[in-house]
């Protein structure tokens, strides 16, 4: 795995770094230190489980033959697709003395989905919004993440445009992001072992966000600066 860093400009807060590697290393990267923002790189496509799911619920062996890595997160929630090209995977690390920072975890993505909403916009996205109230796992999101309804999740009309999970330690919290440039259930969910998880996924209104992952990563930067 491999980290590059870029220096930010110098009235910038916030620390950029680009990594690649293998899912299962870049979830497992440290990224405390201060406010900084992470450009993710999967080297191949990766079905991450959340923390408290069974390994049972991707059938490995067949991942495993058509190129697609299994691994698992630290935080909650239902699988997950990342993807070298038809995904934008972006991490925000905040310390615990942030002014960002909120105790109620309910709460304590809304900020982050504002910013979201500013960089969609500055990308040419109009119309997106973020969700602040109570969270939603409806019928399927305990299989699938993006089934799911969380608060500072962003969304246009009823189509997710952005997840957000979020793991906190005595570091900080570290708010995990999701954009799909190309949304292709038809690829992965077959190997999900819940019969549940294709019809989920077909029924997924999804926004795709056709932007460069590095257009998208600059603009993000600058509405995080703006917050």
């Amino acid at each position: 795995m491999t980290a590059e860093s870029s220096a930010p400009a110098s009235t910038s807060s916030w620390r950029v770094e680009h990594h690649d590697g293998r899912a299962d290393d870049l979830h497992s990267l440290d990224v405390s230190g201060g406010r900084s923002v992470h450009l993710m790189a999967p080297a191949k496509p990766a079905l991450v489980l959340g923390s408290t799911q069974a390994l049972s619920s991707v059938d490995t062996v067949r991942a495993a033959t058509v190129g697609i890595e299994v691994c698992r997160r630290r935080s909650g929630g239902g699988i997950v697709f990342v993807h070298p090209l038809d995904s934008i995977w972006i991490d925000v690390h905040i310390p615990r003395n942030d002014p960002q920072w909120v105790d109620d975890v309910s709460r304590s993505s809304l900020w982050l989905g504002h910013a979201w909403v500013e960089a969609l916009a500055e990308c040419g996205i109009k119309g997106a919004s973020v969700y602040d109230g109570p969270m939603q796992r409806g019928d399927f999101g305990a299989v699938v993440c993006f089934a799911s309804t969380a608060p500072g999740e962003v969304f246009i009309g009823d189509g997710k445009v952005v997840g957000v999970s979020q793991r906190r330690d005595r570091s900080g919290a570290r708010f995990q992001c999701i954009v799909y440039r190309h949304w292709t259930p038809e690829v992965w969910s077959g190997l999900v072992t819940d019969a549940s998880a294709s019809t989920a996924t077909a029924m997924l209104n999804v926004s795709d966000v056709v932007v460069p992952r590095e257009v998208l990563l600059d603009r993000l930067r600058q509405a995080l600066e703006n917050r």
